[in-house]
């Protein structure tokens, strides 16, 4: 099983009917928790001494100066113990303890929180980190943020698991965020310059220099994702470049090499939960309403 995105977004599960009946149950087992919560002015103190309750140092004041990478901590309800500044500037807020005791169901729709919560909870319950996982965020107004993203579980003085914390580096901050996957490279830039082919995974592997079976099983490890998984994320990518001014979306489809305008739908729909058509609505509704703010007297 594979899960795609993440960390601050849209997290999308990929995998056997086994797997989502697990993470079904995991849902429930978070929503669960949530209902247990204490009030908002508790919870918000219990989640200010969370570090020192377990006997663990407060995470550096380095984490503010990152410019492309989201840090987070939460506890095991799921409610932020930390939050960087530009993870309290992706949610409007004035500083950290805006963030603490707050969860992702108070920042993204119930969908997605309860994705990012059983991400979590997987996390947690296994103990195993997960590293640059690629995620995709909807950030609520049609706008899709990719991340390379990395959880970790958090153990307190006696090593028992409390929590979670991680990074989400945003590849359109950081735009040689796969760079280090240098052993990838060439592969990499031959699928950003192929989008529209039919892309051969063979032909992939031998630009790596690798044998197919290795390079299947050392792709997934670094990026999270089948090379034919990627491949599809990167023409949904370009297609949510293309979709806002376009005006045919059987175009779209033909220029990310879908060919087909149902199958664009279906696949394009598995990636980011919504249809292309309902992903323009979106992105228009987005602006008519920046548009109206921006005329409001005072704004």
């Amino acid at each position: 099983m594979s899960t795609i995105v993440v960390g601050m977004g849209m997290v999308i599960a990929m995998g056997s009917g086994g797997e989502h009946q697990e993470r079904r149950q995991i849902r429930r087992a978070g929503r669960a928790s949530c209902a247990a919560a204490p009030s908002a002015g508790a919870a918000r103190e219990e989640c200010a001494g969370f570090f020192a309750a377990h006997g663990i140092s407060t995470p550096s004041a380095l984490f503010d100066t990152l410019s492309d990478t989201y840090y987070f901590a939460k506890n095991r309800a799921g409610q932020f113990v930390w939050g960087n500044r530009l993870l309290q500037e992706q949610h409007a807020l004035a500083g950290v303890n805006d963030i603490l005791g707050k969860t992702d169901h108070d920042f993204f729709r119930r969908d997605i929180a309860d994705r990012i919560r059983a991400d979590d909870l997987a996390v947690m319950e296994t103990g195993v980190t997960v590293k640059n996982k690629l995620e995709v965020i909807d950030g609520g107004n049609g706008e899709l943020t990719w991340l390379f993203t990395t959880k970790a579980p958090i153990r307190n003085r006696d090593g028992a698991i409390v929590g979670i914390e991680g990074f989400s580096r945003d590849a359109r901050r950081s735009q040689d965020t796969i760079a280090p996957f240098h052993e990838f490279k060439a592969c990499i830039e031959y699928v950003q310059e192929h989008l529209t082919d039919n892309i051969s995974i063979d032909h992939l592997a031998k630009l790596s220099c690798m044998s197919l079976s290795t390079f299947e099983r050392k792709f997934k490890e670094h990026f999270s994702l089948t090379p034919k998984q990627y491949v599809l994320h990167m023409k949904v990518h370009e297609a949510c470049r293309l979709l806002p001014g376009a005006s045919s979306i059987a175009r779209v489809a033909l220029a990310t090499g879908f060919g087909g305008q149902s199958y664009f739908t279906k696949q394009f729909r598995s990636i980011v939960g919504i249809t292309p058509k309902q992903y323009q609505l979106a992105l228009a509704a987005g602006r008519a309403g920046t548009a109206r703010q921006a005329a409001t007297p005072g704004a």
